[in-house]
């Protein structure tokens, strides 16, 4: 399926691309309009020429007036908690709205009677951090692509690529835009097949990002804080034939030099073992329905795809989704449907996204031969994917739901929808249900806490 034509943008990028598909940093006159035309965080501040994209505002950082939220653990109120869709989008009248849809959610309407999309109003009010923005800043002027792309330099944390040039700063933008420096709480992971039955695996997760530390100075480089740029621990609390099973992860700032560290203790040996397999397709989840490289769309090496930068387009996409892991409204059974999530508890606005995307390399493999991303301008989220298989047919198609959890002052990931097309199974991860919300607030855990030393110790208390 062709895409519309894509924005001035898109051609723009073409050109950057066929000057130097490395080019990193950019002139002081491109990063002097960070925080003019562009967003401090490399957005368009302008709206679309219909209206139906509002202009940026970023009026609010933190708690909205108005909005009563006394902080964690509270469940996030929303900040439009009376609007109405706009209109909705059927298997019925889907094909008015080709043009801002998905090939993902095209086939959606195409194989399951009862998807829905709601339409809401656009809305671009939230801000992120004034940290944040001057790390990003600092990197328009100074990061770089290294190792071919598999890596960055001279990075100070934060929003690697304001001003992208490459389907890859894009990528990199979406595993670099955190704003917390640690993250505490409970991951619950269902299966639900086309049969109707369900599987669970639930976890609790611990998260360190060493660049945010709070205690480090901006510009703050790889060469004071090391070469890791994510630490994860990870315990299995359900099923009952993982339950005790850990997992310990460094995520690497360069992939092609240091590479993914992972130990994993298993109970029924008693043995903590190094897991060089958790990395690429290595099936993940209830079913098996998405892969370890796709989480959060994608956090993977880079080295088995080739890149391009489609430019951007104006899409339908999940935003706002405060109502999702509310359960003052509805339960689990009315969210967990037959094929999809219940579409009332998803909400979809018009946004600019980027459009990366990747094709196996030569003598390369992967279960996916073709992927492709959307990426929100204004949070560096990636808020769907499509999947590929050996075929060129669409497999898979990926929704992230996000929300702005005033206490971080940036938006978040909160939960990820696998729809695996062919067989009609979908697997969904909640950052939080029927649980508290995850804890940005704790203390910062530096890298020995995720250790394989570190991961024996605590699994014999």
């Amino acid at each position: 399926m062709q895409h519309p034509r894509l924005t001035t943008a898109g051609a723009l990028v073409s050109v950057l691309l066929a000057a130097s598909l490395t080019q990193a940093k950019v002139s002081e006159e491109e990063a002097s309009r960070l925080g003019k035309d562009l967003t401090p965080f490399g957005g368009e501040v302008g709206g679309n020429a219909d209206g139906t994209i509002p202009e940026w505002t970023g009026k609010w950082r933190g708690v909205p007036p108005g909005v009563n939220y006394p902080g964690w653990p509270a469940e996030l109120p929303s900040p439009y908690p009376n609007e109405k869709p706009l209109f909705s989008i059927t298997p019925e009248n889907y094909q008015e709205h080709k043009e801002h849809l998905m090939d993902g959610q095209i086939a959606l309407f195409e194989r399951y009677p009862t998807f829905r999309m709601d339409i809401y109003p656009s809305h671009r009010d939230f801000n992120f951090s004034e940290r944040m923005a001057g790390k990003a800043a600092w990197n328009a002027r100074n990061t770089l692509l290294s190792n071919g792309v598999e890596s960055v330099s001279h990075y100070t944390g934060g929003i690697a690529f304001p001003i992208p040039a490459s389907g890859e700063e894009v990528l990199w933008n979406t595993r670099t835009n955190y704003c917390h420096h640690s993250a505490n709480g409970s991951v619950e992971l269902w299966g639900v097949f086309a049969n109707g039955e369900r599987s669970l695996e639930t976890s609790v997760f611990v998260q360190s990002l060493p660049f945010n530390n709070p205690d480090n100075p901006i510009p703050t480089t790889e060469e004071a804080v090391g070469d890791r740029i994510a630490l994860s621990f990870t315990n299995y609390t359900l099923p009952q034939r993982k339950k005790g099973e850990a997992i310990v992860v460094q995520e690497p700032i360069d992939f092609k030099s240091s590479k993914r560290n992972a130990w994993i203790y298993k109970p029924d040996i008693r043995r903590v073992r190094k897991a060089p397999a958790i990395g690429y397709d290595t099936p993940t989840g209830p079913g098996g329905l998405q892969t370890s490289d796709d989480n959060k769309g994608f956090n993977g090496a880079f080295d088995r795809y080739t890149y391009e930068l489609l430019g951007k387009r104006e899409i339908y996409i999940p935003y706002h989704n405060y109502g999702f892991n509310d359960l003052s409204i509805g339960d689990l059974d009315d969210r967990l449907t037959l094929h999809h999530v219940n579409p009332d508890y998803v909400r979809f606005e018009k946004h600019r996204v980027w459009v990366v995307e990747a094709k196996l390399a030569p003598g390369k493999r992967h279960i996916y031969k073709k992927r492709r991303w959307y990426v929100d301008e204004d949070s560096w989220n990636p808020v769907m994917a499509e999947n590929f298989d050996s075929r060129d047919n669409l497999w898979r198609t990926v929704f992230l739901l996000s929300e702005y959890p005033y206490d971080i002052e940036c938006h978040e990931k909160h939960a990820q929808i696998f729809h695996d097309l062919p067989s009609g199974h979908y697997a969904v991860s909640f950052s939080q249900f029927e649980v508290e919300p995850f804890d940005y607030s704790g203390h910062y855990r530096d890298i020995s806490h995720y250790t394989s030393g570190y991961l024996r110790k605590s699994v014999k208390r």
